[in-house]
């Protein structure tokens, strides 16, 4: 906190110091893992406030990808030269979202869990890249079921607040 009141030439120095030990430890060179991004939902049961990411179901711009959409992106991404494909989804729309439960059924499956993991696999299968999830809030179960078809995951830990 009381880094945050520092002003004036204590703040240069501060930068200064930072970036010393920054570059000390890490150095300057900067590493990146080529990616490409793949937005699975933009519906989500939550409305966090801080998002342009989320959709309703009846807003423009609301989507699920599909199958062919998904391997598309990839094998584009791959064409391109990126390693790992980006699955970012919203939470679980099927909670709040009877369109979104309907859309599911649609392809088949039961939850945006279950989506994701046969999207994952696809991708693992049918191109080069690693599947990266980074789904919203998971239950044991749903990190077993990733862990098989992920070559790393995240977690939106903003979605674990409780406001």
């Amino acid at each position: 906190m009381a880094l945050g009141e520092v002003s004036g030439e204590d703040f240069t120095l501060l930068l200064s110091v930072a970036r010393e030990l920054t570059d000390r430890q890490k150095g300057k060179v900067i590493r990146f893992s080529r990616k490409v991004f793949i937005p699975l939902t933009n519906l989500c049961r939550n409305r966090c406030r801080y998002c342009a990411f989320r959709r309703n179901p009846d807003d423009p711009g609301a989507w699920f990808m599909s199958p062919d959409q998904v391997l598309e992106v990839s094998r584009e991404g791959a064409r391109m030269g990126c390693r790992e494909a980006l699955f970012s989804m919203g939470d679980k729309p099927e909670d709040r979202f009877p369109e979104a439960e309907r859309k599911l059924r649609e392809l088949g499956y039961g939850s945006t869990m279950d989506y994701l993991v046969s999207m994952c696999r696809l991708v693992l299968e049918e191109t080069p890249l690693l599947p990266h999830s980074n789904p919203g809030v998971m239950e044991e179960g749903d990190l077993k079921r990733l862990k098989e078809v992920n070559a790393s995951l995240g977690l939106m830990v903003e979605n674990t607040s409780p406001g």
